[in-house]
């Protein structure tokens, strides 16, 4: 009875892999076919299922980063990735509670919020911190 538990779960594991590709249920599938055969050899209930979360968490553990790394591998930068750093001026005074404000940053506008929430005014020199969607995230030039 064990043998078909076991081979159900490895064929659900594995169909959910597959469904999503998020590389989780990978290690779940090969963690029941592992306690699959020691069904198959009359190990105890208790030990299949010991063997079961050991193997799935040792390989969910050991080799989920290295998965990531390779398969996602880098983020490619865009151009707007290149203001990161330039300084711009404010032209509408930004807010983040308002969710207001744009800045002229490399001859272009651009909608902006503030990098540590408190509203900057007009006409401020500011540097671009990072991009969040299509908004950057400036504070005051010191």
């Amino acid at each position: 009875m064990e043998m078909i538990i076991w081979g159900i779960l490895f064929v659900a594991f594995l169909l959910a892999e597959i469904l999503t590709v998020a590389y989780v249920s990978i290690w779940f599938a090969i963690a029941s076919l592992v306690s699959f055969v020691l069904a198959m050899f009359g190990a105890p209930l208790e030990i299949q299922c010991i063997v079961f979360v050991a193997v799935a968490a040792v390989l969910f553990f050991a080799t989920r980063p290295l998965v990531k790394k390779y398969v996602h591998g880098k983020t490619v930068s865009t151009n707007a990735d290149s203001v990161i750093g330039m300084e711009g001026v404010v032209r509408i005074p930004i807010d983040n509670l308002k969710s207001q404000g744009r800045v002229y940053v490399n001859g272009l506008e651009w909608a902006a919020k503030s990098f540590n929430g408190m509203p900057i005014e007009r006409d401020v020199k500011v540097v671009v911190r990072r991009i969040e969607g299509v908004s950057l995230i400036v504070e005051p030039q010191n």
